[in-house]
């Protein structure tokens, strides 16, 4: 039977791209790569108290937990610990967790923050031989004791080709590249994009305004800039907009199709 991969949003339902094996660094679970119709709605995690069979875990940190509660009828199993917990004993699991360890044909639905490590436990648990796996794409973001009432709408979605090309047309939009300076100088750019190496991306989004300007010749943006990664294939960029997120960049994406749709779209 093969894997059936299913997204939820508690805050909007977001279509995404399909992208080949190849762009998805082997993880087909990634928010990036999940096909569009799979996608999940609010009303399958709010009739979650009426199928006890599906199990939903959630893999943030206990302290993340603590900060924002959780969702009702969910587990928590850490990312890293994902593999272990799933490769208990029936009976170690159940009295654990008080719930029936699931087996490898019931539902598994799991949940983070962002989908990122919710499309990594995924990816775990179909190595485990688990085939129905359901990947949190947008968060579990609630208001504590109101369950499924978005605090905020996070948007994860993937900037298209036309988007990119059109970016001359939106200056108060970022295009930012995050391949490393000497993939820039074997391939070109993006028109309208800056370089800040993944691996730089942090401090360079932690500068002062005026260092910012002086560094990449563009204003620095704020919070609430439309943000969008590209880098070779998709995998770094994905991982950007992750860490743009984490610091408070509400309208951080990615853009899949990245440099090497451009350039076969450009005739390069």
């Amino acid at each position: 039977m093969a894997n059936t991969i299913l997204l939820f949003s508690l805050c909007t339902v977001v279509l995404m791209v399909t992208a080949s094996p190849n762009d998805c660094g082997g993880n087909r679970y990634a928010p990036a790569c999940i096909e569009p119709q799979l996608v999940a709605t609010t009303a399958d995690i709010d009739d979650l108290p009426n199928h006890p069979e599906k199990l939903l875990i959630d893999v943030r940190e206990p302290s993340e937990l603590a900060a924002t509660g959780k969702i009702p009828t969910s587990i928590n199993i850490p990312l890293k610990t994902v593999r272990a917990e799933l490769s208990l004993s029936s009976e170690a699991f159940e009295k654990k967790y008080g719930r029936k360890k699931p087996t490898t044909d019931d539902p598994i639905i799991f949940s983070c923050r962002s989908g990122v490590r919710a499309g990594q436990a995924a990816l775990e648990a179909d190595q485990l031989g688990y085939k129905k796996i359901t990947s949190d794409l947008v968060g579990d973001e609630f208001e504590t004791g109101i369950p499924y009432a978005c605090r905020s709408v996070k948007t994860m979605s993937i900037a298209t080709y036309e988007e990119v090309l059109d970016l001359p047309n939106h200056p108060e939009k970022l295009l930012i590249d995050v391949r490393n300076p000497d993939e820039l100088a074997e391939t070109g750019k993006i028109p309208t994009s800056i370089n800040i190496p993944l691996p730089q991306l942090e401090q360079g989004l932690k500068l002062a305004d005026d260092a910012f300007k002086a560094t990449y010749g563009r204003d620095k943006p704020s919070t609430g800039t439309e943000l969008i990664f590209h880098c070779k294939m998709g995998g770094r960029a994905q991982k950007a907009t992750d860490l743009a997120s984490s610091l408070g960049f509400s309208n951080a994406r990615n853009y899949k199709g990245s440099w090497t749709e451009w350039a076969a779209k450009q005739g390069k």
